[in-house]
């Protein structure tokens, strides 16, 4: 792999398994290596993030984990949430904010999709 790039939110269900999910449907044929992690994960990850990515024609098959479950990430992309992460030695910590659409209508998903698209983009293109 050339990156290990970890996408972090409290309870890794929703945000975060967005953006891994479309990293790895996008960028994965460049190297890198992405996955999702949260301080307090849920139990599952939230129905309608895996309804967006299904209308997508991702399979989203990802479940919530905590930092000590990945792989020590070079780069940790927080959502935006409320606590802070843990501190990972050498880690570059970048922050999104990303509003949290859980429980909310599906053109919240939808925006918050096109967010994470749009910054992702970016970090691939240019700031990796």
């Amino acid at each position: 792999f050339q990156i290990r790039i970890t996408f972090a939110c409290t309870e890794n269900s929703c945000r975060s398994q967005i953006a891994e999910a479309l990293a790895e449907e996008n960028y994965s044929v460049l190297g890198h290596e992405f996955s999702s992690a949260g301080t307090d994960p849920a139990e599952e990850v939230d129905p309608g993030a895996i309804s967006m990515l299904s209308e997508l024609g991702i399979d989203w098959k990802g479940a919530p984990k905590t930092f000590a479950e990945i792989a020590t990430p070079e780069v940790v992309v927080t959502m935006g949430c409320d606590v802070q992460c843990p501190f990972i030695p050498g880690a570059r910590m970048i922050e999104w904010e990303i509003p949290d659409p859980k429980g909310k209508e599906r053109d919240e998903y939808l925006k918050v999709r096109d967010l994470i698209a749009g910054k992702l983009a970016r970090l691939i293109d240019e700031e990796l």
